[in-house]
């Protein structure tokens, strides 16, 4: 025999209750902004935060929907040459909606160093286990640069900056994080988008 079904709270209140809002995307969307408002440049260590707005551009003007996306890029430099030893650079957009961080590895197309591309829709919560494999062979190819190894350090620092607790809620808790990306926002239609095309021959 199955169990009565619970009562409808509406039904028992003379006031319909008010739906409990989802607060998951707006504190992705707090990290995100709270991360670029701090450069964490200092000795070695280069950081460029990036604010990437996403909305389109309708007769010449930003228009809602907007979304914040965010890059940010380091570099650690050499203490003698001052030129880049190992770029990298996070990439967070809902449009990389895989199930974890994709990790890519190239020359640098300027520098004469390693570059890594750390893309996904949110920012990792530990550096990615290609991304430390990849540090240690930087450190390996700089053993020089004695100082190399604190580039590591101060990517994990800033990893936990990034997810750092903001009081009332704890960021790190599995149930205030989405569980998969935010949806892409539809740009609204522009007239020109709408008309039928015309072929070429007409």
């Amino acid at each position: 025999m199955l169990p009565p079904a619970l009562p409808n709270p509406n039904l028992l209140s003379p006031f319909p209750l008010p739906p409990i809002e989802d607060i998951r995307p707006y504190l992705w969307s707090q990290r995100l902004l709270t991360s670029l408002s701090v450069n964490q440049t200092r000795g070695q260590l280069v950081h460029c935060p990036y604010y990437k707005p996403f909305s389109s551009l309708d007769n010449g003007a930003p228009s809602p929907p907007f979304l914040a996306t965010a890059d940010h890029y380091f570099e650690w430099r050499s203490i003698y040459t001052n030129q880049p030893l190992a770029v990298i650079t996070f990439i967070v957009h809902p449009a990389y909606s895989q199930n974890v961080p994709q990790v890519d590895f190239y020359p640098h197309p300027y520098f004469k160093c390693e570059n890594c591309i750390v893309s996904w829709w949110d920012f990792p919560t530990a550096l990615p286990g290609e991304v430390i494999a990849w540090l240690q062979v930087q450190a390996d190819l700089n053993v020089q640069e004695e100082s190399f190894w604190l580039f590591s350090h101060a990517l994990a620092d800033f990893v936990d900056k990034f997810w750092k607790p903001v009081f009332p809620y704890d960021h790190k808790s599995p149930n205030l994080r989405p569980d998969r990306a935010p949806p892409l926002p539809l740009t609204p239609n522009h007239p020109s988008l709408t008309t039928p095309l015309v072929p070429f021959d007409k």
